[in-house]
């Protein structure tokens, strides 16, 4: 996906996730973040190609603990290899609180991550 085209920043996160179909089996399959904005999310998974625009319901985990939040979108990408799926979810409805504590969290790691690498190029 072309970085033209988001409009948001998207952080490097990995976060446990189940998710489903909407018109899927009421069974979750289970997969990691990649990365989320505010706008969506990208998970990983070795189950699951679904189509374009489908509607998925998904669980997310919160950071740091072992509540997990719920979340829906619609497949606005998704690439696919051998062995794994990669999908790209624009947000439909997510809890504002439980979106702030992943993104604070997903940006706190961005910035650790840069702070360390300019104090190594230094």
């Amino acid at each position: 996906m072309s970085s033209e085209r988001r409009k948001f920043r998207r952080f490097d996160v990995s976060l446990d996730v189940a998710f489903k179909t909407s018109e899927g089996s009421d069974d979750y399959s289970t997969g990691v973040t990649k990365n989320i904005s505010r706008s969506g999310l990208c998970f990983e998974s070795q189950t699951l190609a679904p189509s374009l625009k489908e509607y998925m319901e998904l669980k997310v985990k919160l950071p740091d603990q072992d509540t997990f939040v719920s979340v829906s979108g619609s497949v606005a990408w998704k690439e696919k290899s051998e062995d794994k799926c990669w999908v790209g979810i624009e947000f439909k409805e997510i809890d504002k609180e439980a979106k702030g504590k992943i993104l604070d969290y997903a940006y706190d790691l961005w910035v650790d991550k840069n702070r360390n690498l300019n104090s190594m190029g230094q």
